[in-house]
């Protein structure tokens, strides 16, 4: 009796859900690389990863397979690492930002509620402002925040998800050359949120995907890259003398 109360005791705990585990080490794995604590091109050890989160290597190679098909690891003889700045991966990643930035405003000015715009608006104001006081941190949140906020507006799951593959895919790249350059702030930039933002809340989904389109071409160039479609006639530059707007 004793030992079928046992067995029953057993029975009744939980099953591991191995999968939300692996989906957690992602997680912090991404965001880790992401924001800068595991920087671009370095090799990264399965096992170290894995004793410092506290878990078996397993969960942590499954987490690198699927960082690999977003594009933030690389998989190459005997080791792994986080994918190198080189100015092939930083225009394609930028050309990827590019159209999905675009589709996701153009969707933002047409699908977008009242709170939707209010977050966006909000989004580019913070952003402004900390570009220009010159914190960094502050800014980076915002930055980040704004151009998610667009992304829910689309009220579209596959473009939300994809974009926020491109976003992180990009600010990974961004990290090693901002360290590089010293351009991790531009106020100029900051402004053109605000140019996007009010293209959205005018419903002007065409303006609204060009200037998205143009803020990313802007940004690259700005880290060194080269800039993405730069002859696409679908988004003609910006005419910077009428937005008082220029690369400093």
């Amino acid at each position: 009796m004793q030992a079928m109360d046992q067995d029953r005791d057993v029975n009744d705990l939980p099953t591991v859900d191995r999968s939300s585990l692996a989906d957690r080490v992602t997680g912090l794995i991404r965001q880790a690389i992401v924001s800068g604590v595991l920087q671009a091109g370095e090799p990264i050890g399965v096992r170290e990863v894995a004793r410092r989160l506290g878990v078996s290597p397993t969960p942590v190679r499954e987490a690198l397979f699927q960082l690999r098909g977003i594009g933030l690891v690389e998989f190459l003889p005997g080791r792994v690492r986080i994918v190198a700045p080189t100015p092939k991966a930083l225009q394609a990643a930028f050309e990827l930002r590019e159209a999905l930035e675009g589709m996701a405003a153009c969707l933002a000015a047409q699908r977008r509620t009242e709170a939707d715009i209010e977050r966006i608006e909000r989004s580019a104001k913070a952003s402004r402002e900390a570009a220009e006081r010159g914190d960094a941190a502050r800014f980076r949140a915002a930055d980040v925040d704004f151009h998610e906020s667009i992304a829910a507006a689309a009220h579209s799951e596959q473009v939300q998800r994809y974009l926020k593959n491109a976003l992180d895919l990009a600010l990974t790249l961004r990290n090693l050359r901002n360290q590089r350059t010293n351009h991790s702030l531009n106020p100029p930039f900051a402004y053109m949120h605000q140019l996007i933002a009010e293209a959205i809340r005018r419903g002007d989904s065409r303006e609204a995907e060009r200037l998205s389109r143009e803020h990313v071409r802007k940004v690259c160039e700005l880290i060194g890259g080269q800039p993405p479609n730069p002859h696409d006639p679908a988004s003609p530059p910006i005419r910077e003398e009428n937005h008082g707007i220029g690369v400093s």
